[in-house]
């Protein structure tokens, strides 16, 4: 390719303007396929190739005309705005907005639920906008099919939101942070941790929790070893959960949305005199009063945006052909649910029978 010849002269070879060659050479949506197609075969035949070097001053140069910076969506299906009440999504909100505003980008919301689901009424403005790139989040309704066009845009998926879009997402390391709690568990004298999450969430992350646990425990000794409670259903069955307490006999739980100090009240057992207790990704309120993972969510969501921006520089539109996840470590807090164990510490004592059911 021949960095010599200019646009102005693949403009004249295929007859249209320099800023509709720009514009075609970038995928634009608002350029005919036609016209698209006639430019790329003009620059191919006189081996134009872009400078990287004045594309970079060029879009700093736009960045300077527009105080605002450029406008990247984030798009929700839901109609309101109460995912701005959970912690995860403000987490999530916060590392977006603040790694966007560093790059020169400003971040709009679009809420498909307030469209009532129109997905080709929000592409519409989506275009009209002149919005290139976009992020797939806070999707309550993440089993339903999403019609979304993506073909006109740069998109990444941040987590498992929108998840039946198979689009390049950034998302938690769920395998490293179940690892990272069991090593941090052990370190502080406890000998046999085990999970407990609810299969639907586990399935999500495609199951990497489950695959951590059970990764760990092989590499343990037989006497070490506590396989993770799996829950099916919106429910605990009380009976199970007594069961799987004493037939394996943890001494710490890592748990994922369950109710885990109402379980072991029922069973007598207290945190952390019988048992240690951690959560995986709590709420603002649990990580003030347990120990467990910070999934540094405002860095998964930082990440989406330098991915979005790194595809939008490429004009990398619409759904791979090969996926592509990164994913973001979490870090470990200590706390007062899981003090460190001494190693005369009895095993969990056995249970009394209690009620069948508790709801999650």
């Amino acid at each position: 390719m021949d960095r010599s010849v200019t646009i102005l002269e693949v403009a004249k070879e295929a007859g249209v303007s320099g800023s509709t060659v720009s514009r075609s050479l970038k995928d634009d949506p608002r350029i005919t396929q036609a016209v698209k197609d006639r430019v790329r075969a003009a620059a191919q035949k006189l081996g134009y190739a872009p400078n990287p070097l004045v594309q970079a001053l060029m879009t700093q140069r736009r960045r300077k005309l527009d105080p605002h910076g450029e406008t990247l969506a984030l798009i929700t299906n839901v109609a309101n705005e109460a995912w701005q009440k959970k912690d995860v999504c403000r987490w999530y909100l916060k590392g977006i907005q603040e790694r966007a505003q560093q790059l020169g980008y400003q971040i709009e919301i679009f809420s498909l639920g307030s469209m009532r689901g129109d997905a080709e009424r929000l592409r519409r403005v989506l275009i009209t906008r002149g919005i290139r790139g976009i992020i797939l989040g806070f999707s309550e309704r993440d089993d339903q099919p999403m019609e979304l066009a993506v073909k006109d845009f740069c998109v990444v998926g941040l987590s498992t939101y929108f998840r039946q879009l198979p689009v390049d997402r950034v998302q938690l390391h769920g395998f490293f942070n179940v690892t990272l709690a069991f090593e941090r568990m052990r370190s502080l004298g406890y000998s046999r941790p085990a999970l407990i999450a609810p299969v639907r969430n586990n399935t999500i992350v495609g199951g990497q929790w489950s695959a951590a646990a059970l990764n760990e425990q092989w590499q343990r000794p037989a006497h070490e070893q506590c396989p993770p409670l799996m829950i099916e259903g919106d429910q605990v069955n009380m009976t199970l959960f007594r069961e799987w307490i004493e037939q394996h006999q943890p001494d710490a739980l890592l748990v994922y949305k369950i109710d885990a100090v109402e379980l072991l009240d029922r069973l007598r057992l207290k945190v952390p005199r019988d048992i240690g207790l951690a959560y995986l990704f709590g709420s603002e309120d649990e990580r003030k009063k347990m120990a467990g993972i910070d999934g540094n969510l405002d860095r998964v969501g930082a990440a989406a945006v330098d991915l979005l921006v790194q595809k939008m520089h490429v004009h990398d539109r619409g759904l791979p052909e090969h996926l592509r996840d990164v994913l973001i470590t979490g870090s470990w807090k200590d706390g007062p649910s899981l003090p460190e164990r001494s190693a005369q510490k009895q095993c969990v004592p056995r249970p009394k029978k209690s009620p069948s059911r508790v709801k999650r």
